[in-house]
């Protein structure tokens, strides 16, 4: 496993050093890119953008003849380490980041693999070095003291939805739910669904040694995914179609094992995770460094009513951000730690002594991908109030109407009607 300056060059690209100078690059990143790339895989990779090229495209830029890169092209696609599609007889290849994308990928693949006799070590020391990079770059960031700017500027790269037991427990007290806020209306807005094979972060805690504590049978409670999305993970087979109300009945069964939804931070979301804080990535991270609302909240945070609440302590155990403590017999909640998730409020049925409000500092989600990613770049560039973010903004929305390429939501399902 030699570290090449093809590896270090795409590990530059995996964390946008063109854009983040300063940002550092783990000794872990390159062992896992060395491990996963070869020299002459990473010099390809090096050469892709998010727009779809051909071979002879790729071909012409890294100066080798096409017969040469095109099957380098198809093994990078066929193990989802890069974004490989064919439309009229013609393969279109893209880069794909490493977080999101690469690592859930080899997740979503590993455990149809596995059964099948295949790679099984290989997938085992990606897991591994994947959590020693993860670690590892965390650590920077708690010690550069970014965790807390991201923090403050309130850069909503996800979102939780609350349970909405919790909206519905929470009557006539000023809570107001937006088509944003429930999980079933954004079920309604949609009209195709999967359920993944695996949640990636329990498969790679699975292959680290470390099941689970909340889901005891793997299988019964995964991640899902919606829209055109769930059509993709339908035909690489690391997803099974269900109806709607199948959809429905698999985030109660999160709901149930006191599992977080957390989406993309888009309108009508694509991913719908159901996390907890022993497995997923994220949270793991939120809780390690004691900022929770650094990738993500809720509309929503709970609130104690000091009348009803006897101090029982129902509602600790359960709140998967240890925000919940009990002092002189009443139980007070942390905001710096609370996402809005309402799983405290499922859980005080009796007393009904935990509650809704809305969350000051609530922004609206993203209305489709392209503006999603731009106010993400422009909040962590600091440019929030300037007058380039709103034009270009006010020209993705516009352009948005005209040429609604929505891939989650009720435009996906115009354009799957009319091809």
């Amino acid at each position: 496993m030699q570290i090449t300056n093809a590896h270090r060059a795409l590990a530059d690209k995996y964390l946008y050093r063109t854009t983040f100078k300063d940002v550092l690059v783990p000794d872990s990143l390159l062992k896992l890119l060395a491990y996963t790339f070869t020299e002459e895989e990473a010099q390809v990779v090096n050469c892709l953008s998010f727009a779809m090229r051909t071979p002879g495209a790729i071909a012409r830029k890294l100066k080798r003849p096409v017969d040469e890169v095109r099957p380098i092209l198809q093994s990078l696609a066929e193990r989802v380490l890069i974004v490989g599609v064919t439309t009229k007889r013609v393969s279109l290849y893209s880069y794909l980041p490493l977080y999101p994308g690469v690592y859930e990928a080899q997740m979503l693949i590993s455990e149809k693999k596995i059964q099948e006799g295949q790679r099984e070590e290989y997938f085992k020391e990606f897991a591994r070095l994947f959590e020693e990079f993860w670690d590892e770059f965390f650590v920077w960031i708690k010690n550069q003291g970014l965790a807390e700017k991201f923090q403050i500027m309130g850069v909503p790269f996800g979102r939780i939805i609350t349970v909405e037991r919790a909206i519905e427990a929470t009557p006539g007290l000023g809570v107001i739910a937006l088509a944003t806020d429930k999980y079933s209306e954004m079920v309604d807005r949609s009209n195709s669904f999967a359920l993944l094979n695996v949640c990636t972060c329990r498969q790679e805690r699975a292959l680290v040694g470390k099941n689970c504590q909340k889901v005891k049978t793997p299988g019964t409670v995964t991640c899902a995914i919606m829209g055109l999305a769930a059509e993709g993970a339908i035909k690489v087979g690391v997803g099974r179609r269900v109806s709607r109300e199948e959809f429905l009945e698999a985030r109660g069964r999160a709901v149930d094992a006191g599992l977080v939804a957390m989406v993309d931070n888009m309108k009508d979301p694509l991913l719908v995770c159901s996390c907890c804080n022993c497995c997923c990535t994220i949270m793991r991270v939120l809780n390690r460094f004691n900022s929770p609302n650094l990738f993500t909240q809720s509309h929503f945070e709970a609130v104690i009513d000091p009348i009803k609440c006897n101090g029982c302590g129902t509602c600790l155990k359960p709140c998967p951000m240890t925000a919940i403590k009990v002092e002189n017999k009443k139980a007070t909640i942390d905001y710096t730690r609370c996402i809005g998730c309402g799983v405290c409020v499922t859980k005080c049925d009796k007393n009904h002594a935990v509650i809704l409000r809305e969350r000051p500092t609530h922004k609206l989600p993203a209305d489709n991908m392209a503006e999603f990613w731009l106010k993400r770049y422009f909040e962590i560039k600091g440019y929030q109030n300037n007058f380039f973010p709103k034009l270009s903004l006010g020209a993705v929305r516009a352009l948005s109407k005209i040429n609604p390429i929505h891939i989650t939501g009720p435009r996906a399902r115009k354009l799957g009607k009319d091809g």
